[in-house]
């Protein structure tokens, strides 16, 4: 492989989508409060649940919704609320690196499924 400049590398590094996926840490807080919830969840919930601002999970949620993570769901009142994408590939892998880098972290199994599945 040729040798890359700092820059082409850098470019590299910023153009890859897991680069662009977890642009923030409020992104993975996002995704990982909606592994444990049971059922849809609104703005406020999900803020409650990743321990973060309101306004910052409005700002998560667009790019979010670029990587097709996201269901809306639109709640009796109207408001939307979201779940992760059922039987999607790339929510299945994120769930397996929860697991395993939650694992190493405290060094025993773990299991970030919420409590309704099987």
């Amino acid at each position: 492989m040729d040798e890359l400049s700092p820059d082409e590398y850098t470019q590299l590094v910023e153009d890859n989508g897991l680069s662009q996926l977890f642009a923030n840490r409020v992104r993975a807080r996002i995704i990982a409060a909606l592994f444990y919830a049971s059922e849809p969840l609104s703005v406020a919930e999900l803020a409650a649940g990743a321990g973060v601002d309101q306004t910052v999970v409005h700002e998560a949620l667009d790019p979010l919704s670029r990587f097709d993570l996201l269901e809306t769901i639109e709640s009796d009142d109207g408001r939307p609320q979201y779940a992760l994408a059922a039987d999607d590939q790339l929510v299945d892998a994120l769930r397996t690196v929860a697991e395993l880098a939650t694992e190493r972290y405290y060094r025993e199994p773990v299991d970030v499924t919420d409590s309704d599945e099987p």
